[in-house]
């Protein structure tokens, strides 16, 4: 009997395989054409579509920086949209009241569930190449800085069918439309919970949620990038596999391939997530040196009598610092010090996270090593710049740094108040330089109590001009540019000079001033 039984099971078999691709074919079509399916795809271009209409695409995008934008929104839109869609497919049987004619049909049911598993494959791997082709479009910017790593983009359709197999186990476990969304709703409630505990210390769990996000609030250069991409590929992608061996298991398989299969994907998982918490000491020496003696790591480009330093991969924004630095010059009548310099600056290593504080005194001393350092590779007084660019507020904070260079001839130290005369012409500098510095300099202004303050945390820069100093400045970018222009090349070393008060600036440029306070009320300059 049971020699007559082999040969039938096994041309069984043949049918089953060719049955669930069958079915993975037109579940996969169902799926992709699915109304909410087509949403969650709309929504994931639509901002796209909107800097493009509008034109307010970011000229200077940081593009491994931007691979992990695109990780969260595969992750709660389409990968959100994923798991509603595979869980109503899967209980479509159920929902229309046909699951008892499963009964009558070849194909068991771990062999449907299969097919279920497999449907949403062919939909992430459109989404790749959608998300592929966004990142190249930004690559082909001038002002693109960094590089893509592969990984990371892999990861979007991986976090789909993570995603997509929940909804799967989620219709075997409960046969109930609602479970979905909720599951969703709780997953997004989670992932924002382990957000706010990472940003408070917790790095471990940034690691093991499916997207890393990062910890620091600016970018870096790709060579200091402490994302393990690779094997936090494996550890979700083992997740993935964990999820959809679950289901099958539900669904009734058994025997030896699903065991080897669910101690495969769980060695995957477990190894990969393990593997991420391994420290790169080459990387942390790499971060400190960019930190404190960044000219190793640097490319400097001369243009015309400025020379220009630049984080591998961010040379493409030089043009860019070089618009806002001539935009101050143009009004500047002579410079003094040694010659123009600008190095970007990043505090890659050291920088306070998890509600840790950094003192006044750690500031300055990474500040003067800093200086020292540009100073040994050739640029003294170096003008600083971060790695943010493009925003309005980077650009204004860049333009305070270098009037404040072209008007003392020295770099600034941390937590500068710059006050009088100074005070008034800086800002008068920064919001005449260009279009963008005007713009962030209003912003920054609004942001601002007690003072007008031009922050910067990539490098280290602390300047603040007092409410009553910054007023004239704000007034005279009210009158016409090429008045207070001549006004101020007629008068520049008395407006530089920091023993002038603002009320003389005031008096030149025939703006108002608010009254001296009392002596005890009055602001301790520093520059």
């Amino acid at each position: 009997m049971t020699a007559v039984l082999a040969p039938v099971e096994d041309a069984v078999r043949v049918p089953w395989r060719r049955a669930m691709l069958a079915l993975a074919r037109v579940e996969a079509v169902r799926f992709a054409r699915h109304p909410l399916t087509l949403v969650a795809v709309l929504l994931f271009v639509s901002p796209w579509v909107y800097d493009l209409v509008t034109g307010s695409t970011d000229r200077y995008p940081v593009l491994h920086d931007k691979v992990v934008g695109l990780q969260l929104s595969g992750l709660f839109i389409l990968g959100g949209g994923a798991l509603v869609v595979a869980n109503l497919n899967a209980l479509r049987a159920h929902r229309h009241r046909t699951d008892a004619l499963y009964s009558v049909l070849v194909l068991p049911d771990p062999w449907r569930t299969a097919a279920f598993l497999l449907a949403p494959l062919p939909y992430a791997a459109g989404v790749t190449l959608l998300a592929a082709a966004r990142i190249g479009a930004l690559a082909l910017l001038p002002g693109a800085a960094g590089r893509p790593d592969p990984a990371e983009l892999a990861l979007i359709p991986v976090l789909i069918a993570l995603l997509a197999a929940t909804g799967v186990l989620l219709a075997k476990l409960i046969r109930s439309a609602v479970v979905a969304p909720l599951a969703m709703f709780a997953f997004a409630v989670a992932a924002f919970t382990v957000l706010v505990a990472a940003a408070k210390g917790n790095a471990a769990l940034r690691l093991l949620q499916p997207v890393m996000f990062g910890d620091l609030p600016f970018a870096l250069p790709t060579d200091l990038v402490d994302r393990p991409s690779l094997r936090h590929l494996g550890y979700v992608a083992g997740l993935a596999g964990l999820v959809a061996v679950a289901a099958l298991f539900r669904s009734g398989a058994r025997g030896r391939p699903v065991t080897v299969a669910a101690v495969l994907v769980t060695l995957v998982a477990a190894g990969a997530g393990a593997a991420q918490f391994h420290t790169d000491d080459a990387l942390r020496r790499a971060a400190v040196t960019a930190t404190d003696d960044p000219a190793a790591q640097q490319a400097c480009h001369r243009r015309g009598d400025v020379t220009y330093c630049a984080f591998a991969g961010f040379t493409t924004w030089i043009p860019g610092w070089e618009a806002v630095l001539q935009g101050v010059r143009r009004a500047v009548p002579a410079v003094t010090g040694p010659p123009l310099a600008v190095r970007q600056r990043v505090w890659a290593h050291g920088y306070p996270t998890g509600g840790s504080t950094s003192s006044s005194a750690d500031e300055a001393g990474r500040n003067t090593a800093w200086e020292r350092a540009a100073a040994a590779a050739g640029t003294p007084a170096v003008i600083p710049v971060g790695t943010r660019w493009g925003d309005d507020n980077s650009e204004a904070v860049f333009a305070a740094a270098a009037a404040h260079r072209l008007m003392t001839g020295s770099a600034f130290a941390p937590s500068t108040m710059v006050c009088g005369a100074r005070g008034a012409l800086l800002v008068w500098l920064v919001g005449q330089a260009t279009p963008a510095t005007a713009r962030g300099l209003r912003k920054l202004d609004a942001a601002s109590s007690g003072g007008l303050a031009f922050m910067d945390d990539t490098t280290f820069m602390g300047m603040v001009v007092p409410d009553r100093d910054a007023a004239p400045g704000l007034s005279a970018l009210r009158r016409p540019p090429a008045e207070v222009g001549a006004l101020v090349t007629a008068h520049w070393t008395e407006l530089t000079d920091p023993a002038t008060p603002a009320d003389r600036f005031a008096a030149l440029m025939g703006v108002p001033i608010a009254p001296e306070p009392p002596e005890k009320e009055r602001t301790v300059c520093t520059a």
